[in-house]
């Protein structure tokens, strides 16, 4: 049952901010702001940005399902249980997709007109400091093998920076 499942037991609520499009991370209150105003988001923008950054926010999936039932004009439950527990927050821990759906700013940049900026040290430490809670999943899926090889490498200062930037942003999220 994909309901109430949360593979990563995250526990936070979806904030405020994510109702008013002031996250202070550029490219979601742009699609945020698109969302109020229209009721809708391309699928990609739902899965690979909101999603994305949700997941990597620790947000509960079922405050996630929650959000996109109540934002999106054509939240239907058929639709948005598999989409929010299975694809966007991996939530079912692998029963409908291969791997998580996140990346790093580099993705969101490379898929749109957004440029470096604070947000892009804001959302890269927030995919670091996930793969690093999360890295014996990572290490263990032959398709997100290299990510785990990745922080392997890092070095621990640039580790520690990148968890200190992430706890400080989802302390004020």
């Amino acid at each position: 049952n994909k309901r109430n499942s949360n593979f990563w037991n995250n526990q936070r609520k979806v904030p405020e901010s994510f109702y008013t499009a002031t996250t202070g991370i550029e490219p979601i209150d742009a699609t945020i702001k698109k969302l109020l105003e229209t009721g809708y988001n391309h699928h990609i923008e739902r899965l690979m940005l909101l999603g994305n950054f949700l997941l990597l926010c620790e947000i509960n999936p079922n405050d996630v399902y929650t959000w996109f039932m109540e934002m999106y004009i054509d939240a239907y439950d058929w639709v948005m249980v598999p989409n929010v527990y299975g694809m966007s927050q991996f939530a079912d821990g692998g029963l409908m997709s291969t791997k998580p759906y996140i990346s790093s700013s580099n993705y969101v940049k490379k898929m749109s007109n957004y440029k470096s900026g604070e947000w892009t040290k804001i959302w890269d430490a927030l995919f670091w400091n996930f793969i690093n809670k999360h890295q014996k999943y990572f290490a263990n899926n032959n398709r997100t093998v290299f990510i785990s090889r990745n922080l392997e490498k890092m070095s621990n200062e640039k580790l520690q920076n990148h968890i200190e930037i992430a706890e400080e942003f989802l302390k004020r999220l």
